[in-house]
């Protein structure tokens, strides 16, 4: 009985799934329309240049050629992509219109400059070989050190290269780290990073003229802010574009963007009057999809004699390319960056400046976990040396600087309300669930016959589902940063409910049925729901930051109890009875009392349906509601990791040989996509931390344009991740949940350079990610890597 049961619980929580694993899915490069022309784009080979000509003719002669369009023509017909931040919020920006097509100069390696449309991919590729351009190439800014330099190249002249500052402070810096016993300091450099999605980037757009409609599918996370930003560069009214996101691969942040070519695939579908599509290969998505992190940080620590941690002071300076990305802005990584140093600690003091530098670099935007990477390894690398400074355990120096339940609510450092959780009990259980004390025996036993074993621990929190309030604070104004839901009972009673966070690939269907199954009492089976969809799903920020079942499903639920109220008052008529002597439970309504009558949820649609029932005052006939959720405050979610790595002394190879966390994430609705997130996160992570750097050398030339060249990590480097869960609910959240989407990005890379340095006995100067066997080798040698 029990295993039948498990089995049922299984396939039901994989449901979604299945189709996909059995080649069922229907994702963008699935689909095909009659007359559909596909798009071939000509990229800059420089990374800086002026365009003196361009020379379609040969293109326009090949066969299958329909149309050539190049960024001259495309300048007076499409507004450029603008990211726009609040003009009075505390920090200082500079607004970098982006042309969909360049037209004057090119400012990164793979900036669009032509776009050829053919009657297959294949004609048009060969047609976009033909396309000749004349650049006159200009000396580029490389990375962030040539960009600040006196007489750099400017991105954007006139003006400098910076595109944001950002302050935080609380506490007296000054007078703390003046008397603090012990300081320690470090320089940091965390690699630019691609999102490895198994799909790359795909749009199909399809315009109606007739109706004047645009149809647009694309594997998007944002489908509404998606059509508000195709609204504005095409100047056609929002309603008149509907948006459509299916199956989508895989995205990770990097699709919650506008990409230029979205815009000019929508752009040539109205002008044409013929679908066109785009499949995005993997090579143009290494470099011409949005960048993530490129983050140098210098940063000090305070401490007494005991390791009580007093201060933490910070400058970060972040590669954010040649433009600023709608709708987030160069922003995202420094205030991100500010949330999350500070971690689950207190601090007497805190001083942190962000800088977003412009570069000749494709754009940064959001990548998993955003700048909360950069916070633990920053962090959590300075207390392991305060520990070792202090011949302290590395676990006992953070179980006395751990916040407690009975601080909560806090207002850390750099003014982020932590709302719930207990970090100390989360740090025990991922110590119990490892055995430290057994770990640390075979550390021991292990360089008694020459290996090096270490240890690593990072301990740190995720913000997610951020509000309303919180992206104000930001001054990102074009993020509406709430989600709405619909439900809809048909007057048989099925139940159809929309919410406007789609899915990514991580079982949003099943949680939210789930959701809505334990609320109404109903079969999970008798729930259907759309997704994706802006025909269909109400408005709503989209799929990213930890938000889907914190502010999608904090809709979906405050929306089924908007759904009960509505029953109650129909039942409660019905029996001309008081609404408070009636109740919701288990698929229906009850009178409260022994004895009490009851309907069902199919009875209770048929009466809100039918011409016979006399309603009472204030109720619409039919069963369908709305809500739009904003919830209360950002649910902090926290964990612990541990790890044990194994570095071989000749070569400088580092090895996982055991893994693991310790999450609280509140109640968890679907537990196998909740530890199937962790641990996909965790193998993002290890990636930062071991193996991928997206490198451009010093003329802005890209050199990680394949996975020969841009190494990510595969089954054989990813170990068995054991997790343990810990459930705090949040006070601040229907339900009480709290993100996970992120969490393993966030601690991983932490966790793994803790290890690596406890291996290796060492605290270098600078910390360089990612620590491939020549770094790690020089470590151990003594040498500086003076590149960070």
């Amino acid at each position: 009985m029990n295993r039948g049961h498990n089995r049922a619980a299984v396939l039901e929580a994989h449901a979604e799934h299945l189709p996909l694993l059995r080649g069922l899915g229907r994702y963008v490069g699935d689909l095909t329309l009659p007359g559909m022309l596909h798009v071939a784009f000509v990229r800059s080979p420089h990374a800086h240049a002026k365009i003196r000509a361009i020379d379609v003719a040969a293109a326009r002669g090949c066969p299958g050629v329909v149309d050539v369009l190049g960024g001259a023509g495309l300048a007076e017909r499409l507004a450029p992509i603008r990211a726009r931040l609040d003009p009075d919020g505390d920090y200082d920006y500079r607004e970098t219109p982006w042309p969909a097509m360049a037209h004057e100069r090119v400012r990164y390696v793979g900036e669009i400059v032509a776009a050829v449309i053919a009657a297959d991919r294949y004609k048009a590729e060969d047609a976009a070989a033909a396309v000749a351009v004349d650049y006159e190439p200009l000396a580029a800014a490389s990375d962030v050190a040539a960009a600040l330099r006196d007489g750099a190249p400017e991105v954007h002249a006139p003006g400098g290269n910076v595109l944001f500052r950002v302050r935080k402070q609380s506490g007296d810096a000054g007078a703390c780290f003046a008397d603090a016993p012990l300081r320690l300091s470090a320089r940091f450099k965390h690699p630019r990073v691609a999102g490895m999605s198994m799909e790359g980037c795909g749009v199909l757009a399809r315009y109606d003229a007739v109706a004047d409609e645009l149809v647009f599918w694309s594997s998007t996370q944002i489908p509404h802010l998606l059509r508000d930003g195709l609204s504005r560069c095409l100047g056609m009214p929002a309603e008149r574009i509907r948006v459509i996101a299916p199956e989508v691969g895989g995205a990770f942040g990097i699709k919650m963007q506008l990409f230029p070519e979205e815009v000019i695939l929508a752009y040539a579908a109205r002008q044409l009057g013929r679908p066109v599509k785009w499949i995005q290969d993997r090579s143009e998505h290494l470099i011409a999809s949005f960048h993530a992190r490129d983050v140098t940080v210098e940063a000090e620590i305070a401490a007494d004699g005991e390791g009580r941690l007093l201060g933490l002071r910070a400058k970060a300076w972040c590669d954010v390319g040649a433009y600023s990305a709608f709708p987030l802005t160069c922003a995202l990584e420094p205030h991100t960056i500010a949330t999350a140093l500070p971690g689950p600690y207190r601090w007497d003091c805190f001083d942190y400046e962000g800088y977003a530098v412009a570069t000749n670099k494709y754009p940064g935007g959001a990548y998993r976990g955003v700048g909360f990477p950069i916070g633990p390894l920053v962090t959590e690398t300075l207390i392991d040396r305060v520990a070792r400074k202090l011949d302290c355990d590395p676990i006992e120096i953070r179980r006395r600087n751990l916040l407690r339940p009975d601080d909560m609510p806090f207002s850390s450092a750099s003014g982020a309300v932590y709302d719930s959780g207990d970090y100390p009990a989360l740090l025990q259980a991922a110590v119990d669930r490892a055995d430290y004390a057994t770990w640390r025996e075979e550390q021991k036993q292990a360089a008694q016959a020459g290996r090096r074993l270490g240890i690593g621990v990072a301990c740190f929190v995720e913000a997610s589902g951020m509000n309303r309030r919180v992206y104000r604070g930001r001054g990102m104004m074009e993020i509406p940063a709430f989600e709405s839901a619909l439900i809809r009972v048909s007057p048989g009673g099925d139940i159809f409910a929309a919410v406007s966070t789609p899915s990514q690939g991580q079982g949003q269907r099943t949680t939210f049925r789930r959701l809505l199954s334990e609320r109404l009492g109903v079969a999970p089976d008798a729930i259907a729901i759309g997704l994706g969809d802006t025909a269909v799903a109400p408005y709503g920020a989209g799929t990213f930051g930890s938000r889907s079942v914190v502010s999608g499903g904090g809709a979906l639920l405050a929306a089924a109890g908007k759904l009960c109220d509505r029953l109650c008052v129909l039942a409660a008529a019905r029996w001309a009875v008081p609404v408070a002597s009636v109740a919701f439970a288990d698929g229906g309504v009850q009178e409260i009392g022994q004895g009490g009558r009851r309907l069902s949820l199919a009875e209770l649609a048929g009466l809100a349906y039918s011409a016979r029932t006399d309603l009472p005052d204030g109720v619409e006939p039919g069963l369908e509601v709305r809500v739009a959720h904003d919830p209360k405050a950002a649910p902090f979610s926290a964990a612990a990791h541990l790890v044990l790595v194994e570095v071989d002394p000749r070569t400088g190879q580092v090895a996982i040989r055991r893994y693991v966390v310790a999450e609280d994430c509140g109640p968890i609705v679907n537990p196998a996509a909740v530890d199937g997130q962790v641990r996909g996160g965790i193998a993002q992570g290890i990636g930062c931390a071991l193996y991928e750097d997206i490198v451009y050398d010093a003329e802005g030339q890209h050199l990680s344009a394949t996975l020969q060249d841009y190494l990510v990590p595969g089954a054989g480097e990813v170990p068995e991740i054991d997790i343990v869960h810990q459930v705090t609910p949040s006070p601040f959240t229907e339900g009480g949940h709290k993100g996970v989407g992120e969490s393993g990005t966030i601690g991983a890379p932490a966790a793994i350079v803790s290890a690596v340095m406890d291996a290796l006995r060492a605290d270098p100067p600078r910390i360089i990610l990612p620590l491939s066997p020549q770094r790690v080798h020089d470590v151990m040698e003594g040498r500086a890597d003076e590149r960070a």
